[in-house]
């Protein structure tokens, strides 16, 4: 979550240099030749400023389509995110419960050749029974549960790496 938490303050940082970088190229294209009063070479001058405000104008749909992009993407990251971190929740609870049953049966395997009395080795025969039958239960959970979080981590990364994407093609769009 540190890398998440970074990159979203990060890209905060990125929009607001993005926006100084637009006004600061806006002032810096003002440049004009000594043209003497010329005709000709104020209508250069008019075509210079018409490719320069086409160019910000460009470069400033493109930035405001990867701020949607990047958006959009940390949505994604979160939401994985999120799943991810309920399925590993999911995966320690099924783990817990399996070492409560290994240590349950292996309580009732060693409580067994004492027990003398008919009735209390019924009992201890039933619950281990029972047991063993909860045992494949939560091991079939436990097994759809590292399943579950074995494919979320790969979400993730998948999420991360076109995240990561995103990042450098915004840094591409403020270099030009």
């Amino acid at each position: 979550m540190n890398t998440l938490n970074w990159r979203l303050t990060w890209f905060g940082g990125t929009v607001l240099a993005i926006g100084c970088t637009a006004a600061v190229l806006g002032q810096g294209r003002n440049t004009m030749p000594d043209t003497g009063g010329s005709l000709t070479a104020l209508t250069e001058e008019l075509r210079q400023l018409r490719l320069a405000v086409e160019e910000s104008a460009r470069s400033q749909v493109q930035t405001q389509a990867l701020g949607v992009y990047l958006s959009v993407q940390q949505s994604r990251l979160l939401q994985v995110t999120t799943r991810l971190d309920a399925a590993r929740r999911d995966l320690d609870t099924a783990t817990a419960r399996s070492r409560q049953i290994a240590t349950a049966l292996s309580s009732i395997e060693d409580a067994l050749p004492g027990a003398t009395e008919r009735q209390e080795r019924a009992r201890l025969e039933s619950q281990n029974r029972d047991l063993k039958e909860e045992q494949v239960r939560v091991s079939v959970q436990e097994q759809q549960a590292r399943n579950r979080e074995t494919e979320l981590s790969q979400a993730m990364q998948l999420e991360d790496t076109r995240w990561s994407d995103l990042i450098s093609r915004l840094e591409q769009v403020i270099k030009r």
